[in-house]
């Protein structure tokens, strides 16, 4: 694709976030059917059709493409609309559920970034993540709600440690017994006490956080920020950020900026380890919203922009040995990010990957002890 069509893509989402006066006019006159078919295969590799076509109906008239050269993407819209409109009922209704059996269900990203969003169903949701928590006390709730919903008649997953995943009609849930996957990783075993004993510690005095009309609610802001943020770091490495990752922080930063506690959040960061990382994908998302020039990136904002806009390193997710060498492969080939942007080696990254899969023999009430 070429630089214009990225320009005019990046600006068309700024129109998009209602970032009008940050963003010139991105075309003097209407795209080309083959063009506008580029920015829509462009849009959606990153997770940003809706947004895209948000900025589109904000330009004037005589400047939007033909309708006969976006019908198309106006009906993939259409059908996202629909899809989150089923998984927001599914998710209320599985919370009810839980809630009926004194256990609390909180969002993970998804509904609490997407309201953020000026129009919340056109950020686009594959799945949904959550965290469960006992209304009364501090028990482990995650199995208790595992067997619920199966009784329900729905599938749940047991195979990865971190999390189950909840297969329901119209919606699939991660449902996360630990935030992050801190197996073999001391640093992120210390991110994972933090995050879990801030949920316990802020549970009785965030009553309010609830979404209007459910029984879903949103975590602590410090919880979701430094959640974001390893979320986008743990892609980055393994398979690449896209647009919408850099978006959905500086979405989430924009309706939250007076609650975060910013001279805290740089020390977890920095604590944790994503300083390297965090502070390339902050100006990015500047520069994505218009609020920093091309002039402003530095060296290695520079190569984290040239590998966002590279195709994704997606890859089949596989198990057993094929699963450990694919990883380790991945490892391998992102040596370049571990020097640039985190605090280890890919030697370090791999060594660690080996203590975790030694671990993995254990059973995850014993990890559970070591946090």
């Amino acid at each position: 694709m070429s630089m214009d069509l990225q320009d005019i893509y990046m600006q068309l989402v700024r129109l998009g976030i209602g970032c009008e006066a940050e963003a010139s006019l991105p075309v003097s006159a209407p795209l080309s059917v083959e063009d506008w078919q580029a920015l829509e295969e462009l849009a959606n590799e990153h997770g940003l059709l809706g947004v895209m076509l948000d900025g589109v109906e904000k330009l004037p008239r005589e400047l939007r493409p033909e309708k006969k050269a976006i019908i198309q993407s106006i009906g993939q819209l259409i059908q996202s609309e629909q899809q989150y409109a089923v998984q927001e009922h599914a998710a209320t209704e599985m919370a009810l559920l839980l809630h009926q059996h004194g256990i609390r269900t909180y969002v993970l990203k998804g509904a609490v970034v997407a309201e953020c969003y000026p129009r919340p169903e056109h950020r686009k949701s594959v799945d949904m993540d959550c965290f469960l928590m006992s209304e009364k006390d501090d028990s482990d709730v995650w199995e208790k709600a595992n067997c619920l919903i199966e009784r329900q008649g729905f599938e749940v997953r047991r195979d990865y440690y971190k999390n189950s995943t909840i297969v329901m009609p119209g919606l699939s849930v991660e449902n996360h017994r630990y935030f992050t996957p801190f197996r073999g990783y001391r640093i992120l075993n210390r991110l994972e006490r933090f995050l879990q004993e801030e949920m316990h510690r802020s549970k009785s005095s965030i009553a309010d956080s609830r979404f209007e009309g459910t029984w879903l609610y949103r975590p602590p802001v410090m919880v979701s920020a430094l959640f974001l943020i390893e979320h986008a770091y743990s892609h980055f490495l393994h398979e690449g950020l896209t647009w919408r990752m850099v978006l959905d922080w500086q979405m989430y930063c924009r309706k939250h900026r007076q609650e975060i506690d910013w001279q805290e959040l740089e020390a977890r960061v920095d604590e944790f380890g994503f300083k390297k990382f965090y502070d390339s994908y902050s100006r990015l998302g500047r520069f994505l919203v218009g609020e920093l020039t091309a002039d402003g990136l530095q060296l290695t904002d520079r190569r984290m922009l040239s590998d966002i806009w590279a195709p994704l390193d997606v890859h089949e997710t596989v198990t057993g040995l094929r699963g450990k060498l694919a990883l380790a492969g991945n490892t391998w080939r992102a040596r370049w990010k571990y020097r640039l942007f985190t605090d280890m080696t890919w030697l370090q990254a791999l060594w660690i990957q080996a203590k975790g899969v030694a671990l993995g023999k254990f059973k995850v009430e014993s990890l559970q002890k070591g946090l």
